[in-house]
């Protein structure tokens, strides 16, 4: 039998799935192969005339990771990795938490089915690669997985690295490589349409369904946190060596509310219908203190904002927008950090009125078809929004991954953005100006060509247009090492300067 080595980064992935919440649901989950995560996707997207409109078909992350040449996974279930052609450590593998629960008809606890991700990580993937003749290393020090969780998944690999692991003494960084989440509840489930003593007398004394497991206090105990200081979402100590880095962590976070069933009602807006935005990500370290309660950016995950629902045909599993993310994260080589800096807006607010500004930014790359990050009010409800005196100098607008290795090599690589600044007047005592519901006051599209790094000069080729200029390129001031920046197009409203960082991916901090 041929002998195979680890190919970075291409580890064995591992899918695990999100909360069954009735028997029913539980029943239809033992029954599916992959868990869920074959969902596939069907839309109508624009077409050129006359047709306006064309059926398009994605299969799902999972089936595309195995279907597309330059992945290559193999479907692990039953032969699939004896019959695979190429190295089984390429291979797909689903924890199949739920099944214990389903034989034993009791519904375990997310510490148990952590326990059984340990044994699935720890102990049958490295063997059964062993016998399909793949070399782990000394030691099998070579093995590591990559972890992809919906929902409630996430927050079972979170109390795998957080807590089983360091625990055993083990560092989670020796068996994961990296940890994404979609639409993952890591500070918990805010109802937001419900008082809160009806919603603590729902999720802690009731325990309706089982869900006092979102309950942040619990959440708290699994994850293997200090019952203060720190909150649900956070990885720990970054200072504690068994820590795992939040750098390693992609979080995709879901806006359609609208798309989402009847717990939308509860929940609210400013979520995907079930996960309120603002509690989808993580962080590391105890809370802020002071004046500042943001996180600082090195102390947040690397996210992404799409316009999908928890789950259903239009849900964050089954979405272009979630694997054209997830595939450049894991395997991409270039990291993009736009921000936009040296902000002025130049107004006043008229005697008796408050103005606020919500900054949008939406990212795309080309052949995707799809946005990528998307802030944007109206229909996302998640535009960075500033009153007039608290505008920051500086926006930190998104970090986005490339992969050169999916384009020609004699091509660059594209992505545009588009930015919008919407100027909003409140009078006191009264409700929206009905006149102005929204004055946009820059609104303009950018595309920007990125090449490779001239091995010679170290420089990095970068050009870039505006739509409204047509087909004209110019270069792309750049520092010649990586920084660009572009002044945006002159108004009387608003100035600024879009800045864009292009480094290799993954970096120092990243790499095993």
């Amino acid at each position: 039998m041929p002998t195979f080595k680890i190919e970075k980064p291409y580890y064995p992935i591992v899918y695990v799935r999100g909360y069954a919440m009735t028997p029913s649901e539980r029943q239809d989950t033992f029954n599916d192969t992959y868990y869920g995560f074959s969902a596939t996707s069907v839309e109508k997207r624009e077409a050129p005339p006359p047709r306006h409109f064309e059926v398009d078909v994605f299969e799902g992350q999972l089936i595309r990771l195995m279907k597309i040449k330059q992945y290559g996974y193999a479907d692990s279930a039953n032969t699939g990795l004896q019959d695979f052609s190429g190295n089984p450590c390429r291979s797909l593998w689903v924890c199949r938490f739920y099944d214990e629960d389903q034989h034993s008809k009791e519904t375990r606890k997310i510490p148990e089915h952590a326990g059984d991700l340990r044994d699935l990580v720890c102990d049958r993937i490295p063997a059964r690669l062993k016998e399909c003749g793949v070399d782990l290393g000394p030691g099998d020090r070579d093995y590591k997985v990559i972890l992809i969780a919906h929902s409630m998944g996430g927050l079972v690999c979170r109390t795998f690295i957080q807590n089983l692991l360091p625990s055993a003494k083990e560092d989670p960084k020796r068996w994961v490589h990296r940890l994404v989440t979609l639409g993952t509840p890591h500070k918990g489930i805010d109802l937001g349409h419900v008082p809160d003593f009806i919603e603590n007398m729902a999720t802690s004394w009731l325990n309706v369904f089982g869900s006092e497991i979102f309950e942040v206090k619990n959440m708290l105990k699994y994850l293997n946190l200090p019952p203060k200081g720190y909150e649900a979402n956070s990885l720990g100590d970054p200072k504690d060596p068994l820590a795992f880095p939040v750098k390693r962590c992609l979080c995709i976070i879901g806006s359609d509310y609208h798309s989402y069933g009847v717990v939308k009602s509860l929940t609210g807006s400013f979520s995907d219908g079930l996960v309120k935005q603002d509690r989808a990500y993580v962080v590391t370290g105890p809370k802020p203190t002071g004046k500042n309660k943001d996180y600082p950016p090195d102390r947040r995950c690397y996210w992404a904002n799409v316009h999908r629902a928890h789950s259903g045909y239009r849900g964050i599993v089954n979405s272009y927008e979630s694997y054209e993310n997830i595939q450049r994260f894991l395997f991409g080589d270039t990291r993009v950090e736009a921000s936009l800096e040296d902000i002025k807006i130049n107004a006043q607010p008229a005697n008796g009125e408050q103005l606020f500004y919500d900054f949008e930014f939406l990212y795309s790359i080309r052949n995707t078809g799809v946005y990528l990050h998307r802030r944007q009010q109206d229909p996302c409800e998640n535009a960075e929004r500033f009153q007039w005196n608290d505008v920051p100098s500086t926006l930190a607008l998104h970090t986005g991954f490339m992969n050169s290795k999916l384009r020609d090599p004699k091509d660059m690589s594209h992505f545009s953005i588009k930015l919008r600044v919407v100027e909003r007047r409140v009078k006191n005592n009264l409700l929206w100006d009905k006149e102005y519901p929204d004055r946009p006051i820059y609104n303009e599209t950018l595309e920007v060509r990125v090449g490779n790094v001239d091995e010679k000069t170290g420089a990095i080729p970068a050009e870039f247009r505006w739509l409204t200029d047509g087909d004209e390129w110019s270069t792309l001031p750049g520092d010649g090492e990586g920084t660009f920046r572009l002044g945006l197009r002159a108004t009387g409203a608003v100035a600024g300067t879009l800045a864009f960082r292009v480094s290799p991916w993954p970096d120092q901090e990243t790499l095993d």
